[in-house]
């Protein structure tokens, strides 16, 4: 169980710091052509941005070592499946790197156009860390234990380790990398996560009783990758990948002139 959730805290890491070094590294690529002297900005509000959420991150672990049942437990998992769901879905939907991009830069170009550039830039900088680390902290939360914890440092510190190489690999390769297919896996494994997470949620009502429990007969293998071992469970886990499906089927909106000229 600890190697599970080495693996599973390693994984939410890189996924979600992945998507905050991207967007740095695009900005910063944009002010190096535009702004240069404006990069200053982005690093600092993306420094307070690091330290905003190892704040809220400390935070929580106090409130929840507090207030430690399984109600809390289940409600930590149902709210973490909901950010994986969103997320997940919002970068399956924008999976196309042109337009990701374009919509940086238009982003950008807006921030340095205003009376206060520097504070524009510093703003961005801090969401994008903060937004990523925020839920970084209530991902992992819904993954911890006291006897996972071991795991999860151990995770962590795998996950630190693979940013630290990619943020160097980023820059020496100028960020060009195929979003489009690495964007669709990490959305990919946000919605895989948040299905596990929903079932993780109602096997704690379950223990409490506030949701009835009646068994279902599975594979080990289905167990271990997380599908419901009750029929409540699992209903709820596909009525997610359902709607999972519809959204991911869903057609896109075409492009509008302007942002395909910019593209």
């Amino acid at each position: 169980m600890s190697a599970s959730i080495a693996v599973q805290a390693a994984l939410i890491l890189l996924r979600e710091g992945l998507e905050a070094i991207l967007v740095l590294a695009a900005l910063a690529a944009l002010l190096r052509k535009l702004a240069p002297e404006r990069i200053g900005a982005l690093w600092a509000g993306a420094g307070l941005g690091l330290l905003a959420s190892l704040l809220a991150a400390g935070a929580y672990a106090a409130w929840r070592g507090g207030v430690h049942d399984d109600f809390v437990e289940g409600i930590t998992c149902l709210a973490a499946a909901g950010l994986m769901l969103w997320t997940g879905g919002f970068l399956w939907r924008r999976a196309d790197p042109r337009a990701w991009g374009a919509a940086l830069t238009r982003q950008a170009q807006a921030a340095l156009s205003a009376d206060r550039v520097p504070v524009a830039l510093g703003l961005i900088g801090f969401l994008a860390v903060f937004r990523e680390g925020a839920e970084t902290a209530l991902f992992l939360a819904a993954l911890g234990t006291e006897e996972s914890m071991a795991g999860m440092l151990a995770g962590l510190a795998a996950g630190a380790a693979g940013l630290a190489l990619l943020w160097w690999l980023l820059i020496r390769a100028a960020v060009r990398i195929p979003l489009r297919p690495l964007f669709r896996a990490t959305s990919l494994f946000l919605l895989f996560m948040a299905a596990r997470l929903v079932a993780a949620g109602i096997q704690e009502f379950q223990e409490q009783a506030l949701v009835s429990f009646n068994p279902v007969s599975l594979p080990e293998v289905a167990e271990a990758i997380g599908v419901s071992p009750s029929w409540e469970g699992l209903a709820a886990q596909l009525l997610v990948l359902g709607g999972v499906g519809l959204v991911l089927a869903w057609p896109r909106r075409a492009a509008v002139p302007g942002h395909a000229a910019a593209e």
